[in-house]
């Protein structure tokens, strides 16, 4: 193409004309540059000299300002020519300086050869003839040397391979290509290239050498490759190289001959020259196919690289020293084009023409693995049938896992078996479970897997959180299934603990559907949080044992398996708690709803925490409410409303709160406590607004109180509701006293009224109980005294209705009580209650 191009330029031009009016400026000094370059000083600026030393680009360009002078035909053929151009001069300025080829650049540049050869077959001649040549003999092109103009190649000096002409490891991969280019000149000293056998590591490293080898901004004086592989798959079998390197050793020694510049020696340490050249000069050292050669002496190699060199590796198996790129399978859009591709670049009757659909459901059985569509179209090229190579891959499966399954440690190889028997993502601790390992042997088990990519890991949604769940490869399973397949012991042992953790879980499930706001009750939200839930469970009967430590273990444990379950995290909180250690409580809390923010059963179990710790009672009720809004909740989290707002003093707003819980049909327990919270906020209430001043606004707060009595059950009055009415009476009997509007005083007496009859109604002989105020508390003696309507009475620590409530006595305190006013050592203060 480029010599007919040239050709047609002298054939347009006469040999007197000036040669820089022809080229123009800059592709004249381009061509003069490179003639002297050939023939020294006396080089001769004429259009015959000069036309010889135009590249492919710049003859067209050099044609397009003579296309008056040409023919009609060969217009014609450049006008076909000219939206190629761009991909033309890529191509051809790939072979000039050896860069790895596009899958299509064959294909383009055999479909405008033959377009502009057709329209001007006169023009093209040598195009038309190279044409017929490889039509009749496809083997004519391994005669050619090639030779094209070309600049000298400044780029460092190097000796990475020719890559092959249908190169496949970057098709489609821009992206991981340029994340592995940016990693080079990143900070990290390693860069490894991860993936199955023949998914593409070794090209895709080979691409990105040779783009770094071109950039202008290449920080390497040198780039040297060196490769372990030592086997190649062929249609019928996997043939061993002769001479592969097979240890480090060998790995250094061959790096070492080539950083000497390919004189062989034999060095008595080549692990240390290596590092001594890598010292000396920025050197980009590229050590391919490492899984055959891993070994410590290589890790303490990668550890101690000097500063300003850096290595890549490719490796079906991970170091874990390094900063890793793994390569996934190509995307169905990318398997088809590359199937397509490869089989017109192979002239492969039987693929091409075929319908997409069919094409699509090939590229599906292959799993989008590079080597096994190249190795796919060999076979078919070689004479088998397709379908026979679909389902009859055992030597492909052998080629590309079969290294790295014998690396792997026992641990690993049961995950994988669990892995089998049970298909589809599971989470770190249903793997734990199946498995029967801790935390840190399930964590070494799955970084192993993942490093040799028999596993791939997701995020997997939940809720709010996101959580990493494992599943096996599609080739990995394949692999497995064909090569390892599991024994029916292991499988019954692996099948009879999913069921175990199964029916735990719907248990647990149950539970928590049940009592979703009990601090006992584990949270669980489908299959997934079955295995960790059963942790807690077992924490939580620790604690209840008393064994706090043993407790905070599995909890531990339970977050190191399911990190991101806030579960995990809030029953830490709740044990936390009970060993009266709120900083450590609140901590774990804090980490529980960053998780789960949106928890109903949370937002309530740490706002009540809180609330009833006053660590930040405001903050408390905030996720009280918010817990109301999420979910239809029960009586218990409105109850815990009214107790915040008691808490921070806005009394009104508890008594609302304790009406709301009344009406959404409490239990008796549920429905004591709303009573005890509402009534006492109610006492409270009015003792401010008279304290205040504010009258009227206290017969309001009475008012809110007897509504909020009447609205209730008898038996949710009984006990401590029943006194806190005693204590509203006598702030009621109070306020009368200092009200001379009559229109109040009427309100009051008829509130006052209703209240005695609600009393009654609860019980009779609770409205022989008295309100007063301790005076005198001595403890060391267990005795005391209460000044009640004038009269002091004492009484005895036998007398509380709950010895509990003794420390709560001071002097100031309000409580209710029988007066026996025919007590031997005179009025005594029976059944005595604590009101605060």
């Amino acid at each position: 193409m480029e010599e007919d191009l040239r050709a047609v330029i002298l054939g347009a031009c006469e040999e007197s004309e000036d040669a820089q009016d022809i080229f123009k400026a800059d592709r004249y000094e381009k061509a003069l540059i490179r003639l002297t370059r050939d023939v020294g000083k006396q080089a001769v600026g004429t259009i015959s000299g000069l036309t010889p030393y135009l590249d492919f680009a710049d003859a067209y360009e050099v044609l397009t300002g003579l296309k008056m002078r040409l023919a009609e035909d060969l217009q014609d053929s450049l006008r076909t020519f000219a939206p190629s151009i761009g991909k033309l001069t890529q191509v051809r300025n790939r072979v000039a300086h050896t860069r790895p080829m596009e899958i299509d650049d064959l294909a383009v540049v055999h479909d405008v050869s033959k377009a502009v050869s057709a329209i001007a077959p006169s023009a093209w001649s040598n195009l038309k003839r190279t044409i017929s040549q490889l039509e009749d003999d496809p083997a004519y092109v391994l005669g050619l040397t090639i030779n094209l103009v070309a600049d000298p190649d400044n780029a460092p000096q190097h000796n990475l391979p020719a890559p092959e002409f249908d190169e496949t490891g970057f098709f489609g991969r821009r992206k991981e290509l340029e994340r592995i280019k940016k990693a080079i000149k990143g900070a990290y000293p390693v860069v490894s290239i991860l993936g199955d056998g023949g998914i593409g590591k070794t090209s895709i490293a080979l691409k990105a050498a040779y783009e770094l080898l071109d950039d202008p901004k290449n920080p390497f004086d040198a780039f040297v490759w060196v490769t372990a592989k030592a086997t190649i798959l062929t249609v019928n079998e996997i043939q061993r190289i002769s001479g592969a390197i097979e240890n480090s050793l060998g790995l250094f020694a061959s790096a070492a001959e080539q950083l000497g510049g390919g004189v062989a020696k034999n060095s008595v340490d080549p692990v240390g020259e290596v590092l001594s050249y890598l010292e000396h000069f920025k050197v980009l050292l590229i050590l391919d196919n490492m899984e055959t050669v891993l070994d410590q002496r290589l890790r303490d190699f990668l550890l101690d690289l000097p500063m300003g060199s850096k290595v890549i590796i490719t490796s079906r198996i991970g170091l874990g020293i390094e900063n890793p790129v793994s390569l996934a399978p190509l995307s169905s859009d990318d398997s088809t084009r590359l199937l397509q591709k490869l089989s017109r670049v192979r002239n492969v009757d039987a693929l091409q023409g075929l319908p997409s659909a069919v094409l699509s459901k090939m590229v599906q059985a292959m799993k989008g693995h590079p080597a096994y569509i190249r190795w796919f179209v060999a076979g078919v090229q070689a004479g088998k049938r397709p379908e026979e190579l679909l389902h009859e891959n055992d030597l492909l499966l052998e080629f590309c896992m079969s290294n790295v399954y014998g690396h792997l440690s026992e641990k690993a190889r049961a995950v994988l078996r669990s892995m089998q028997v049970l298909p589809g993502r599971r989470s770190q601790a249903e793997l734990a479970f199946l498995n029967d390992y801790s935390a840190v042997d399930m964590q070494s088990s799955l970084l192993e897997l993942i490093t040799t990519n028999f596993i791939q890991m997701q995020g997997a949604s939940m809720d709010q959180s996101t959580e990493t769940v494992y599943q096996l490869t599609d080739f990995g399973k394949q692999y497995l299934d064909k090569r390892h397949a599991v024994r029916s012991l292991d499988r019954e042992i692996f099948e009879g603990r999913s069921r175990d953790l199964a029916d735990l879980g719907m248990r647990l499930q149950a539970e928590s559907t049940a009592s979703p706001y009990d601090p006992r009750t584990i949270d669980i939200k489908g299959p997934g949080d079955f295995s960790t839930a059963r942790l807690l469970r077992d924490a939580l009967r620790h604690h209840e044992r008393g064994d706090v430590d043993g407790a905070l273990l599995v909890c531990h444990e339970a977050q190191r398996l399911s990190p991101a379950y806030h579960e995990s995290w809030r029953v830490e909180a709740f044990i936390q708690a009970g060993q009266r250690d709120v900083a450590a409580a609140r901590a774990a809390y804090e980490r529980a709803f960053e998780l789960a923010p949106d928890s109903s059963t949370l937002n309530y179990l740490y706002g009540t925490f809180l609330v009833g710790e006053a660590v930040d009672p405001a903050l408390g009720l905030e996720m009280l409410q918010k817990a109301a809004i999420l979910a239809e909740v029960p009586p218990v989290v409105v109850n815990e409303i009214a107790w915040a707002h008691i808490q921070l003093q806005d009394f009104e707003a508890a008594v609302t709160a304790a009406s709301h819980s009344i009406t959404l049909k409490p239990d008796r327990y549920d429905g004591l406590v709303a009573m005890t919270t509402g009534v006492r906020a109610g006492v409270y209430s009015v003792r401010r607004k008279v304290e205040g001043g504010e009258l009227d606004s206290a017969v309001e707060c009475i008012e809110s109180a007897v509504d909020l009595v009447e609205s209730g059950r008898v038996e949710m009055l009984l006990g401590e509701p029943a006194d806190r009415i005693v204590q509203l009476m006598d702030s009621g009997d109070s306020l009368l006293r200092r009200i001379d509007d009559n229109f109040l005083l009427e309100s009051l007496d008829s509130l006052l009224g209703r209240l005695k009859d609600r009393l009654r109604v609860v019980d009779p002989d609770a409205l022989g109980r008295r309100v007063g105020v301790v005076t005198n508390v001595r403890q060391d003696k267990k005795f005391g005294f209460v000044r009640s309507w004038g009269n002091d009475y004492f009484f005895h620590f036998s007398d509380l209705m709950d010895e509990n409530e003794w420390t709560y006595l001071d002097s100031g305190v309000s409580v209710a009580f029988y007066p026996d006013e025919g007590g031997m050592k005179g009025p005594r203060a029976a059944a005595l209650r604590w009101l605060g």
